[in-house]
């Protein structure tokens, strides 16, 4: 993470223009240009920091995985309490509710097939194996498939 407070202001802007872009249009529509102007920056200054659109999308992903792991990390959940874990998700969620409808909008995958996925299921696994709820491979691997396959359906739909 940059600590140049003039770099962290700078991409702030652009992400902010970019999300505001895409609750008018699709992000294949979205120029650096209008971005730049919508941000009130140069383009050189968009350049400056990013390489094209997508990596500023990529940055946003990151983020929500860094909220997440971050929840995770606090939780120590076991599998007794793995509900806190979701709650404590759903409540990040509904604090930049207005972000993630965006993002689900930009990539409804979002939570459903990706590295939020893998993340929640290794986590999941991870207090199955340490409780000594489940011992099988085959058994944890189910478990955890079926339990956050339910809980990110049920965002997406809160989502739609």
């Amino acid at each position: 993470m940059p600590s140049d407070l003039r770099v962290i202001k700078t991409k702030r802007v652009i992400r902010g223009a970019l999300i505001e872009l895409m609750s008018e249009k699709e992000l294949s529509e979205i120029t650096v240009s209008e971005l730049s102007v919508r941000a009130m920056i140069n383009r050189k200054t968009f350049y400056r920091h990013y390489r094209e659109i997508s990596d500023v999308v990529t940055e946003l992903e990151n983020e929500i995985l860094a909220d997440f792991a971050e929840i995770l990390r606090n939780n120590n959940a076991s599998v007794l309490d793995v509900g806190d874990v979701f709650r404590d998700i759903s409540a990040q969620i509904e604090r930049d509710r207005e972000f993630y409808m965006k993002m689900m909008k930009l990539n409804p995958d979002l939570f459903s097939n990706g590295t939020i996925k893998a993340m929640l299921c290794r986590a999941l696994t991870v207090s199955l194996k340490k409780d000594g709820a489940v011992t099988d491979e085959a058994t944890l691997s189910a478990v955890s498939e079926f339990t956050v396959s339910g809980v990110l359906s049920l965002y997406s739909m809160w989502f739609d």
